[in-house]
């Protein structure tokens, strides 16, 4: 009798292993992480971004695709985002961009054969690092993490959070003060405890930075995915951001916008 109750629930109805403690998981997971502009400045790759307009109705009426070569560089300065086409057409003065920046990155060279320029790029390397960790360290006393269940991505399993801003937590850092403003969930690799989604959700209209002053409106939403690349490093593979913001607080802009990354390729002593 037991041998056809097991041979009837089949392999399909196989149980499904205890959750980890979600204290400990979310801490190895903490120790792992690092910013995706980090990771990636070791890779070229290309990022096809795509832009969405719509009508009164909510049709769609205008899609922009653009097609970017980045090529990372040791100042950030000088990464180059190569636009390489626009719907499918190839931008006029290409050959006058990629001059310019061959001419800035020989300037570099010269610089650096001169002696100062190393030293600034390690010294922005670990001015990024240490911002990371600080961001890093409090994100537990920003967000109250809550693990909901185990799902699976690409057939792997993922450990899922929800957060939730912790309201009587004031942040130290200015993305913490950011980032304070938003809640969601989060899928987390449960073998290599890497991020592998995050959806998150504006809760209110915060201010950021682009090189401008722009105020991101309530009930912007945004999504990202990792996936491991060439089985090394978690990587982004796509994202998308739909919401409104105003520039300088004034002109209002409505953005629904997804990116594909792709291509990754590490790059080689000397790239």
């Amino acid at each position: 009798m037991l041998a056809a109750l097991l041979a009837a629930a089949g392999p399909g109805h196989a149980q499904e292993p205890p959750l980890p403690d979600a204290q400990a998981f979310l801490a190895d997971a903490l120790k792992l992480a690092r910013s995706n502009d980090l990771v990636r400045s070791r890779y070229t790759f290309t990022d096809t971004e795509t832009r969405y307009s719509y009508g009164t109705t909510g049709n769609v009426v205008k899609k922009q695709v653009r097609v970017y070569e980045v090529h990372p560089f040791p100042d950030p300065d000088l990464t180059y985002r190569r636009l390489v086409s626009v719907n499918g057409v190839q931008p006029k003065d290409l050959a006058v961009r990629d001059a310019e920046h061959q001419r800035k990155v020989q300037e570099w060279m010269a610089r650096r054969e001169q002696g100062g320029e190393d030293d600034r790029a390690a010294r922005l390397r670990r001015q990024a690092d240490e911002r990371e960790r600080a961001v890093v360290g409090e994100l537990t006393s920003i967000y109250d993490f809550q693990m909901t269940g185990r799902e699976t991505i690409d057939g792997r399993p993922a450990i899922v959070f929800t957060f939730d801003p912790r309201p009587e937590y004031p942040p130290r850092t200015p993305e913490g003060r950011i980032i304070h403003h938003f809640r969601g969930r989060v899928w987390i690799d449960e073998q290599d405890r890497e991020v592998a989604r995050v959806r998150a959700e504006a809760l209110e209209s915060v201010s950021v930075k682009f090189g401008f002053i722009f105020r991101l409106l309530k009930g912007s939403r945004g999504l990202m995915e990792r996936r491991k690349i060439n089985g090394e490093d978690w990587l982004p593979t796509y994202s998308r951001f739909t919401g409104s913001g105003r520039v300088l607080f004034v002109a209002r802009i409505d953005l629904d916008q997804e990116n594909h990354y792709s291509s990754y390729r590490k790059k080689e002593p000397g790239d």
